[in-house]
């Protein structure tokens, strides 16, 4: 079978598509022939093994894991002998980001504890696109505490990969949103219901007097004291934290500052492939409240092509493999 491997740490050229043995399951295990996958911004932080203190875990010189590719669905084909909650022909999804990823392949074997049924009404394709972005997004405006109707709220970063969940999740819920992005980004974002488009590029919006109730920043460009100048009094500001020192700031000097202002500003701590997560984001997908943007589709051999497409920041929606 066939599957994206790579040897090193490095931008997407480290990449290869190989010929690899078919998985058998051992005990507690599932191969899972994958139907559809697609890539996350998590993809390529994989690939450069950043932050670098995620190495301890993924390999300090080189990487001990060679695949690739964390959201899939697909369909059970073999079972462990000890499996009992899984059987052939079973649609399942998930996130592999602490299963061992590998995604991107014919086939892939993972422990059947981290599968999810995937109803029959949804899609193998529009399934694949919501695991890690779609939860990212539902964590991210939880831990901003409940979007209530009438909100506003501002989506910093919009239009990359959990964006567009976080989006449609908060107009869902009756908020008025604002989406920030660069320029190329706007009419998508407004495909998807934003109330109003910021163009990062020739306006700060920390700087535009505008005042917001929830901020969800997945863009993690800004301090603690310009976020602050941005929220309205009572406000919530969450970031979903891409870079160490970003993180600690939040973490720390957020909860510090939002006490003085009457605010609260912080990050979370993100849980991966939650069962009770895929299930909220099906019945959003099932009811149309999501509706998942496919930017373009790639077969496995194409499949390093996708993942330059997804790191060149072209991408409007989410960037699928389908073996």
């Amino acid at each position: 079978m066939r599957a994206v491997v790579r040897d090193r740490y490095g931008p997407v050229d480290v990449l290869r598509v190989a010929a690899v043995e078919q998985p058998e399951p051992g005990p507690g295990e599932a191969v899972v022939r994958v139907a559809a996958a697609s890539l996350n911004t998590a993809d390529l932080d994989h690939l450069l093994g950043r932050p670098r203190v995620a190495r301890v875990a993924t390999g300090l010189v080189r990487p001990t894991n060679r695949r690739v590719g964390l959201d899939v669905a697909g369909t059970v084909e073999r079972v462990g002998p000890d499996v009992t909650s899984l059987r052939a022909g079973d649609r399942v999804w998930a996130d592999l980001f602490d299963s061992g990823h590998g995604a991107l392949a014919d086939r892939v074997c993972v422990p059947a504890s981290a599968l999810s049924p995937l109803p029959e009404h949804i899609s193998f394709e529009h399934a694949a696109t919501a695991p890690h972005s779609g939860s990212l997004a539902l964590q991210g405006l939880r831990a901003a505490g409940p979007v209530r109707p009438g909100e506003r709220v501002l989506v910093n970063g919009a239009g990359g990969c959990v964006g567009p969940f976080a989006v449609q999740i908060a107009k869902a819920r009756g908020a008025e949103v604002t989406a920030v992005d660069h320029g190329d980004k706007l009419a998508f974002l407004r495909e998807l219901g934003a109330d109003e488009v910021i163009d990062h590029r020739h306006e700060d919006i920390t700087r535009s007097g505008r005042r917001f109730d929830v901020v969800l920043d997945i863009a993690d460009t800004r301090s603690v004291v310009a976020v602050r100048r941005c929220l309205a009094p009572g406000g919530r500001y969450v970031l979903i934290a891409r870079r160490m020192g970003s993180f600690a700031e939040k973490a720390l000097l957020g909860p510090v500052v939002g006490a003085l202002t009457g605010t609260r500003i912080g990050t979370f701590a993100w849980h991966p492939n939650r069962r009770a997560d895929l299930a909220e984001l099906a019945g959003l997908l099932a009811s149309g409240a999501v509706r998942p943007r496919i930017d373009r589709r790639y077969s496995l051999d194409d499949a390093v092509e996708a993942l330059r497409r997804l790191a060149s920041g072209e991408a409007s929606g989410k960037v699928l493999v389908v073996p």
